[in-house]
């Protein structure tokens, strides 16, 4: 029993002190004020190809840094990318971008986004290169653009076609006796976010809007790939159903230019940059060279600014922090942004699937605040869908690109019971005292009522009212047109386009040069983004507290942690939602 104690005391100790110094370690870090970069000559931007890109990434070194297994994986910022390629097409230093690798987790719009992006710089006149030895799909999509992009001749080619996966829970809630209460608005037949929860299958519904919102992305993802190649629609769609896999028979379609291992690419490389080896040629990445570009328009003084409000993520009430769209935060930006003099427009740039009806109410709240006296306009990314539209709706103008997901107008009440899960299988009985006979609800050892579900659905249908009002208020549309595209269904950008959910294709550059001119300050202006990043050593030491308590529970709870996620990520889905499917993968 001592030995046992001397263990415990010891590795309490021991990781105190391993905290203690990382704590110490990051503190110094956070300290040191980073020089000025300078470029030097002889320069290419490497853009990694193998990473995940968000809208705009924390201001944190130590992003998503686990101290316990010491693994580092950053997110990059989509801003970073863009203002780095914008900038360095006209630095006489850069000569030229590689792209390194070829597995992008990045949404279909991001690529878009980053492809464009890639396509201006090279009006330069400049070089883009790559190399990889595994090219997925969305890699494909950007090494397209590139002047030679070379494959490992052993490597892999991933071409086989756009999937939509959707993953459902009904089964797995059963085996641990939960049964979710689905309250879906009237008539929102595409209101597919609660399926997961009601069957173990796809709907008819949801099965004819994927296909159609999958027919106009792979299509949109076609078009671009042929526009950059000498191959057809046709032809492409051809090696997709042979699901194209060998880097030879890319480069000998003119998929890729060719095949070559990294020396080979160096030597490919030095050559370009009139150099003798590779050591000679300077590397940079995009958020390193984006640091001294102003991204937030803080250095200098200028009295025009465009406001870019950054929403990605769930749509929740509180807080939220960068990758959370939190009702209170998002709210209080865009409303800094219109009481601000030097504030001329404001963009609201959105990545999100929605979430919280009564949070996208309160943000929305804050756009029609805003648009009675500046321009206000929505930029919308990957997703923005369901709360996402909703907070977008009434902005001056909308933009997305073709192979955005939006729309989904329609709403949803979701409850869990868990009477069999306390009482059969943990032997857990609530008893309770109410005044009134609908006092009690919520509490999870009993179904609703009939009478309940009535109140509740009410309470739903008028929520989905207020939707389809808010959209026909700031699109200027019918009512009665808005359910009949509404209803759930999803569309594409460029389907949103055609119906008018949509006003414009283009991505964040073209709503931020939008709102300039509607301002009048298109001559003269400076880009500010909103809401303020957290500070680097507060935002690791917050997600170090709710990362080892969370571990440490895990850790205790073995096989069975499963359903502890499980029963977490649905009781953050309670309530009354807009909200998009809950697991909707597009690959």
């Amino acid at each position: 029993m001592k030995s046992f104690l001397k263990m415990l005391v010891a590795s309490i100790l021991g990781g105190g002190i391993l905290i203690f110094i990382i704590f110490i370690f990051f503190a110094s870090l956070a300290s040191i004020q980073s020089p000025e970069l300078e470029v030097l000559d002889n320069t290419v931007l490497r853009i990694d190809m193998n990473t995940r890109y968000v809208e705009r990434a924390q201001n944190n070194p130590f992003d998503s840094f686990d101290p316990f297994s010491g693994e580092l994986e950053s997110a990059v910022g989509l801003d970073h990318v863009i203002a780095a390629l914008k900038a360095a097409k006209d630095d006489p230093k850069i000569k030229g971008v590689f792209l390194d690798g070829g597995i992008p987790m990045a949404g279909s719009a991001t690529l878009k986004d980053i492809r464009e992006a890639i396509l201006d710089f090279k009006s330069s006149g400049k070089f883009v290169y790559g190399y990889t030895e595994v090219l997925t799909q969305k890699g494909l999509y950007l090494a397209s653009v590139a002047d030679s992009f070379m494959v490992n001749p052993e490597g892999i080619i991933e071409f086989s076609g756009m999937s939509a996966n959707v993953t459902y829970y009904r089964q797995a809630l059963d085996n641990i006796g939960v049964k979710p209460v689905v309250l879906r608005a009237t008539g929102n037949k595409f209101k597919s976010a609660v399926e997961p929860f009601l069957s173990d299958s796809m709907s008819t519904a949801n099965r004819l809007q994927l296909t159609e919102l999958l027919g106009s992305v792979w299509g949109q993802y076609l078009s671009d790939i042929s526009a950059s190649t000498d191959l057809s629609v046709e032809e492409l769609n051809a090696m997709a159903d042979n699901m194209l896999t060998d880097p030879k028979v890319a480069a000998e379609v003119g998929l890729i230019q060719g095949l070559a291992y990294q020396d080979q690419v160096d030597e490919m490389l030095s050559k370009a940059m009139a150099v003798d080896k590779i050591s000679a040629v300077n590397f940079i990445k995009p958020a390193k060279y984006a640091r001294n570009l102003d991204l937030n328009g803080n250095s200098g003084y200028n009295e025009n600014r465009v406001a870019v409000i950054v929403a990605q993520g769930e749509i929740q009430s509180g807080e939220g922090d960068e990758y959370t769209i939190g009702s209170e935060r998002i709210a209080r930006a865009i409303r800094k942004a219109r009481e601000s003099d030097k504030v001329k427009a404001i963009v609201l740039r959105v990545n999100s699937p929605g979430g919280s009806a009564l949070a996208s109410e309160i943000i929305w709240r804050e756009m029609d605040l805003a648009r009675q006296v500046k321009p206000v306009i929505a930029s919308m990314g990957d997703v923005a869908a369901s709360g996402g539209y909703y907070i977008a709706c009434y902005a001056d103008t909308i933009l997305a690109q073709e192979n955005t997901v939006t729309g989904s107008i329609g709403a949803f009440g979701l409850f869990f019971t868990a009477e069999e899960l306390l009482h059969d299988k943990l032997g857990i009985n609530i008893e309770t005292v109410a005044t009134n006979k609908h006092s009690d609800l919520g509490v999870m050892d009993r179904d609703l009522t009939p009478s309940e579900k009535r109140i509740l659905i009410a309470q739903v249908d008028q929520i989905y009212g207020t939707f389809k009002e808010r959209v026909a208020t700031g699109r200027g549309m019918d009512i009665s047109y808005v359910d009949s595209i509404g209803q759930g269904r999803v569309y594409s950008g460029q389907q949103a386009l055609n119906l008018g959910l949509v006003d414009m294709m283009g991505g964040l550059d073209e709503a931020i040069a939008l709102a300039a001119e509607k301002a009048g300050i298109s001559a003269d202006y400076g880009v500010i983004s909103y809401p303020e990043l957290e500070d680097p050593l507060q935002a690791f030491l917050k997600e170090l507290n709710q990362g080892f308590g969370s571990a440490q529970i895990k850790k205790e709870l073995g096989q069975y942690a499963y359903y502890l996620d499980l029963i977490q990520n649905a009781e953050k889905r309670q309530g009354f939602q807009t909200r998009l499917e809950f697991d909707l993968q597009i690959d």
